[in-house]
This record gives C-alpha cells, sequence and structure tokens, in this order.
C-alpha cells in the first residue's frame, strides 16, 4: 500500500463541512473512487485543539498514484479539496518501514520498503518553495496586512546568502512563521532544528 499525507487548515465556519465531504464515506470520497478505483481510503484526522487536519489517502501502489495524478479528472478533485481549506501542505509519501537482518548478524535494521522511494524529510528546496508560494499568495490575497513580513523575507534574501545550511534552514522556518505560522508549527520551531 502507499501512503500519501496532506495537511489542511480549515477556517471555524468552514470545519464541518470540510468533515462532511472528506470523511470516509463522505461525498469527496466517493466521487474520487469512481474515478481511480486504486484510491483505497482516504480520512481525516483532527487537532485536538484547532482546525487543522491530516488527510491520510491510501493507494493501491506507487504507480497507481502516479498515474490516477495523470489525470485531470484527479487532479480537479485533488484542487476542489484543496480549494475547501485555508491552507494546504503536502506532506509527502509513506510507506511502512521493514526489517531486514544484515549480513552476518542478527541485528535487524530499518530499511525503506519495498517501494525504493523512502519517505524524505522536507528538503532546504522545498522549504524555500513553500516560503515562496506563501509569500506569492499573501502579496495576492492581502499585500498590506503583510507588508512588514514581506520585507523582511526580501531583506532576508538580499544578504550575501552564505549561511551555513542548518542556519539557512532555520531562518527559512521562521520566516515561513510570519506568513503560514500552521505550516511552521507542523514544521517545527526554528529552534528545534538546532
Amino acid at each position: 500500500m502507499f501512503h500519501f499525507v496532506t495537511f489542511f487548515t480549515v477556517a471555524p465556519e468552514a470545519e464541518e463541512a470540510f468533515v462532511r465531504e472528506l470523511r470516509m464515506g463522505g461525498a469527496w470520497l466517493r466521487q474520487a473512487r469512481r474515478v481511480a478505483p486504486a484510491l483505497v481510503a482516504a480520512d481525516l484526522l483532527r487537532h485536538q485543539h484547532r482546525p487543522m487536519f491530516l488527510c491520510h489517502d491510501i493507494w493501491v501502489t506507487p504507480e497507481a498514484y502516479a498515474c490516477a495524478c495523470g489525470s485531470q479528472a484527479i487532479r480537479q478533485l485533488l484542487d476542489a479539496r484543496k480549494q475547501m481549506a485555508a491552507d494546504s501542505f503536502e506532506i509527502g509519501a509513506f510507506t511502512f518501514p521493514t526489517l531486514k537482518e544484515t549480513a552476518g548478524t542478527r541485528d535487524p535494521i530499518l530499511t525503506p520498503a519495498e517501494s525504493g522511494r523512502p519517505a524524505r524529510w522536507l528538503s532546504t528546496d522545498q522549504l524555500e518553495d513553500e516560503l515562496f508560494d506563501a509569500a506569492v499568495l499573501a502579496t495576492m490575497n492581502n499585500p498590506n496586512a503583510t507588508a512588514a513580513a514581506l520585507a523582511e523575507i526580501d531583506a532576508y534574501f538580499a544578504k550575501d546568502g552564505n549561511d551555513p545550511e542548518k542556519q539557512h534552514r532555520q531562518s527559512l522556518l521562521g520566516l515561513l512563521r510570519l506568513l503560514r505560522p500552521n505550516l511552521a508549527e507542523l514544521l517545527g520551531e526554528p529552534s528545534s532544528l538546532a
């Protein structure tokens, strides 16, 4: 099985409709399964205190997921799901790890599942992309309200850019917090990357 996880934040007044549509057995899943039978299930996990959700899609295989994502109908359904939320972020693809014994020992080691593509954490390039996407959306949606945050982001990228990788990641996460605090919280506080 192939698991794909997406993070959503939802306006409190839209939460009930979001859950009704996207929960197991909801209208979105029924429609998606008609178009892509390889989608085995999709369900939601809600944060205990805030209207934040993890949507967990389960596909038959990575290949079935990739094929479905090439379909315009599936892309439209995935886009419609994102439009029901205030914000979304694709965390990525996951498989269950398998244990294999190392040669000559009885100590098992964790290895990627047979798919050959183990889940990887967000790269620095992806973190930069998320920051730039957030800045573009903020500029389009409400530039006056985010002017100070955008100025701080511009100032950071205007400097020489020779920060060590760890410091650069911490700075990116801190800047992302200015525009998308829920996403930055999900990815971790800058101090936790030290």
